[in-house]
């Protein structure tokens, strides 16, 4: 059994965007759970709701199937699919994983159950180096719990982040598919669950199954999108906009200041330095200009609460 989002019909389609950002959330659970098992029902927002995606795991965990389009004019379109109960298809906890992943969606199950035998899961610790830029990693990372940074050498010894994987979404695609070696460092942050899928495995599945590669072509456009969105941050915006524009990705949908999204806590004055392409110091100054207009607020130096608005209007207005 295949269940494919881009056919599927929505049941309800729901302009988010007319909505105050506080209350988008409320509405978006509401119309999932008014969902039987295999309806949709798709969204379009003015930003990428991460923090949805984390409530949704938190409380809907395997219930649903993620489907987020950046349509590349300021429009995310979100598709949520209700999933049957994947112990009423006879399937492993991997299996029903592996379901919910872009490249995969539609694959048959049989496909399924081949990709879980051959597939192997590891652990990795905050900071530890997944993968180095330049090294032979013949292996398709897709990340099942936690997030990773995908960093690249800079000048003077300094890195840059140029996008999180989240879960569900992979790595190392492009040494796996052109078999080179890995063009970026990919770095555990906070403690990490991968799925590690063979190279080869992995470009005999593309050649057998049109479902599949149909998925990648799509995840690798989507990819494009978002390194365009980040060359544009670094090369155009001032760094306290490009920070902004950092934070929002954490920033609660809730009307004021409120607690950041998972794992901004964790991020360093010396990591946002890394996402936008500056040093240590510029970063602190422009975190604490940003904590002066009310954007944020600071405990020890990291981000604790943002202000979603706020953040919004010095992006939007440059400042």
């Amino acid at each position: 059994m295949t269940f494919d989002t881009s056919t599927t019909q929505p049941v309800e389609r729901v302009d988010l965007r007319e909505m105050p950002s506080w209350e988008r959330h409320d509405r978006v659970l509401a119309s999932f759970d008014r969902l039987a098992p295999g309806q949709a029902a798709e969204f379009i927002n003015d930003y990428e709701p991460k923090a949805l995606r984390s409530e949704l795991e938190a409380e809907r965990e395997g219930t649903f199937f993620w489907d987020l389009r950046n349509a590349g004019d300021g429009r995310w379109i979100l598709r949520l699919q209700r999933l049957p109960d994947p112990s009423m298809q006879g399937d492993t906890p991997r299996i029903a994983f592996l379901r919910q992943i872009r490249m995969l969606r539609n694959a048959h199950t049989d496909l399924l159950r081949e990709i879980d035998r051959v597939a192997k899961e590891r652990n990795y610790h905050d900071r530890m180096v997944i993968v180095a830029e330049g090294t032979n990693w013949p292996t398709l990372g897709i990340v099942r719990r936690g997030v990773v940074e995908v960093t690249r050498a800079a000048d003077e010894g300094r890195e840059i982040v140029l996008y999180d994987v989240s879960p569900y979404s992979m790595f190392n695609e492009a040494a796996v598919f052109d078999e080179g070696t890995a063009e970026a460092t990919v770095i555990a942050r906070g403690e990490v669950e991968i799925v590690e899928l063979p190279a080869q495995f992995v470009r005999g599945l593309l050649q057998r199954s049109p479902e599949i590669a149909l998925g990648a072509a799509r995840f690798f456009a989507q990819r494009q999108r978002r390194l365009s969105g980040a060359a544009g941050n670094l090369a155009f915006g001032r760094v306290l906009t490009r920070i902004a524009r950092v934070l929002i990705d954490y920033a609660s949908p809730q009307a004021g200041m409120a607690p950041g999204g998972a794992g901004v806590e964790r991020i360093t004055q010396s990591d946002l330095a890394a996402r936008v392409g500056t040093v240590r110091d510029m970063g602190s100054r422009a975190l604490s200009h940003l904590e002066d207009l009310g954007a944020l607020e600071l405990r020890r130096g990291r981000v604790i609460k943002l202000d979603r608005a706020k953040l919004e209007e010095i992006v939007r207005n440059g400042r």
